[in-house]
Parts: structure tokens; C-alpha cells; sequence
């Protein structure tokens, strides 16, 4: 994680973890775009509210697709620029400078599922959700993407 301080976040919640899992966390300080992990080295990669904030989210992908063993499995769930509403998504356009400042470099306008897709994985299962009251969070784009 490219973020200092969500290494205690880290910390602290894989010590409710039983014993069997708690010591396996491994911290590992850096960024998308550039993992710092063998090729073909790991089983999953989750991703939650992320590509909004790198820098390169198709860099980013690559990458994930990189360290994934054959069959690994990348879980994702992103917020993405409205496919259904032109109206929301210029909104999404026009708020995106000021989301960027306020909350650590997340873009209201990308389309993560797009990007997702050219990253041609070998098979990906992704659903395109419009979520009620979740503002500028939305719509949003889930699954699972197998290397």
C-alpha cells in the first residue's frame, strides 16, 4: 500500500483474525502501477475502491494481471462514470478536480470497467451496478477477473 498510515488499519485488524490467518499478513509498501511482487506469484489480488485514486489504472491492471498465477483470481468493486445517465455523468466530470483534492486523487469519471476489460484477462464475470444513495460513488462496477 502506497499509504503509511493504512499499515496500523492493517495491523489492527488481522489481529481479530483467528491465529491460523493472523500471521500471515504481509505488509508491502508501494504501488499499483509498479507491484513489488514475482510474475505469476500470487493467488488473489482484491481491490476495492482503488483504480479511482492511482495514477494509472491501466498500468495498474496490467500489473495485477502480471503477479497473478495462472487461474489466480483478481476480485474487484469499483466506482465508475454513468453508462445509463448523461445528465449524472456530466456531473461526474465536472466534480472530478475537486473529488481529486479532497479525496486522495479519486476520480468521479473513470471507467474502470472498460479498462478492466481491455486488460484481457482469460475469463471475467463483471456486473454493472446502480447503487441508491451512494452520491457520487456510483454507479459501480463488481466481479471477478481470472488470469
Amino acid at each position: 500500500d502506497p499509504n503509511d498510515r493504512m499499515e496500523d488499519y492493517a495491523r489492527n485488524n488481522a489481529k481479530s483474525l483467528t491465529d491460523k490467518y493472523k500471521d500471515n499478513l504481509r505488509i508491502v509498501h508501494g504501488v499499483s502501477e509498479a507491484l513489488p511482487l514475482e510474475s505469476k506469484s500470487v493467488d488473489a489480488v482484491v481491490c476495492t475502491l482503488t483504480l479511482c485514486s492511482v495514477l494509472d489504472p491501466e498500468r495498474s491492471l496490467k500489473e495485477i494481471k502480471r503477479v497473478l498465477k495462472p487461474g489466480g483470481k483478481f476480485l474487484f468493486w469499483e466506482h465508475v462514470l454513468s453508462q445509463t445517465d448523461p445528465d449524472f455523468a456530466k456531473e461526474q466530470i465536472q466534480y472530478t478536480p475537486a473529488q481529486v483534492k479532497r479525496a486522495d486523487g479519486c476520480h468521479l469519471d473513470r471507467q474502470t470497467g472498460k479498462m478492466i476489460q481491455n486488460t484481457n484477462f482469460a475469463k471475467l464475470d463483471m456486473e454493472y451496478l446502480e447503487l441508491k444513495n451512494f452520491g457520487y460513488l456510483n454507479p459501480t462496477v463488481c466481479g471477478i477477473a481470472t488470469a
